[in-house]
């Protein structure tokens, strides 16, 4: 195989991102005066265009600048992005488990109460007991449907953008 097929095939494997700023401040938090903190809304415009289209392979960052840009830093500023969201998901998930498992053992122990004491206690205070039950059983569905679903698309994002790679363009005058 020719080396210019290997390089066309190892460029059909990326998903180039352009981000086009007016000044290197623009990729930080603006409350962040030691910029070690992206900025939200270029964390959100990345995982939207990569969303929208839905492509495979590796995740290329271009930012395109008037003049050359700290690399090292944002590059240092993505990995602490990707730990303290990798932190945070593990932290999610810990607790998720727990509200699941606490939410079923709840509900299960207050429908068989509603159903066993059912004859001994009103109707009202039957229909309260079993209503408590369904209310933990939906919760803990809940978290099983709709909240860890999210988090592995969330696991899936930290793992796409783990393996970016962060290009600098520099416009010169005329471009």
């Amino acid at each position: 195989m020719s080396k210019k097929s290997a390089e066309n095939r190892e460029t059909e494997n990326k998903f180039e991102i352009e981000i086009k700023i007016s000044d290197e401040s623009e990729l930080y938090c603006s409350l962040d005066p030691k910029r070690l903190t992206l900025n939200d809304d270029v964390i959100d415009y990345i995982f939207t265009r990569y969303k929208e289209k839905n492509e495979k392979g590796r995740l290329v960052i271009i930012v395109i600048s008037d003049k050359p840009i700290d690399m090292d830093n944002l590059k240092k500023t993505f990995d602490k992005y990707l730990n303290e969201q990798s932190f945070i998901l593990k932290r999610q998930k810990r607790t998720n488990m727990k509200k699941q498992l606490w939410m079923f053992g709840i509900g299960v122990f207050f429908i068989i109460l509603g159903l066993v004491a059912g004859s001994h206690i009103s109707l009202l205070t039957s229909e309260i007991i079993s209503t408590i039950g369904a209310f933990s059983l939906w919760e803990a569905a809940s978290i099983w449907i709709v909240e860890n679903p999210y988090n592995r698309v969330k696991q899936k994002w930290i793992r796409i953008i783990s393996h970016t790679e962060l290009i600098n363009k520099v416009l010169h005058d005329g471009e």
